[in-house]
């Protein structure tokens, strides 16, 4: 008896002692993005562009951002004909953020692993999907950086 109350008691204070509070909803900073500088894949660059732009409020905090982006596909399984049957994209981006007068480089890499398909029209269509899902993850992220950044 005198076991469940201590335990009882202290699971109530264990838990009234816990400070909980969703991460991004005192945080929620308002900031324009303004990207000065893009190299690399054009096409992975114009995704993290229109990403960024959708976040960016009009504000008088003014972020100033240098994109340089790299995508490779390499193989990673052939089966016995030697015909490719497993693909890893890989996209790296590197930002340099500058924020009033301080200055941060970051490194965003999203990996993605699927098998070949079998019709190239799909594929294609199917790695452009994946471009655009990895782009939208690194300018995710990339957000979250500028929120932290100080």
């Amino acid at each position: 008896m005198f076991k469940k109350i201590f335990l009882s008691l202290f699971l109530i204070t264990f838990f009234y002692g816990c400070d909980y509070s969703p991460i991004h909803s005192n945080k929620k900073k308002d900031y324009q993005i303004k990207i000065t500088n893009m190299n690399g894949n054009s096409e992975i660059n114009s995704y993290l562009e229109k990403a960024l732009k959708r976040k960016s409020k009009n504000s008088s905090e003014l972020v100033e951002i240098k994109i340089n982006t790299n995508y490779s596909k390499r193989i990673l399984a052939k089966d016995t004909k030697s015909f490719v049957t497993d693909y890893e994209l890989k996209v790296v981006g590197n930002f340099e953020v500058k924020k009033d007068k301080n200055s941060k480089s970051f490194v965003i890499i999203e990996k993605f692993k699927y098998k070949n398909l079998n019709n190239n029209f799909e594929q294609n269509n199917y790695e452009t999907i994946i471009k655009k899902n990895l782009s939208k993850t690194i300018a995710s992220k990339l957000n979250l950086r500028i929120n932290n950044f100080k």
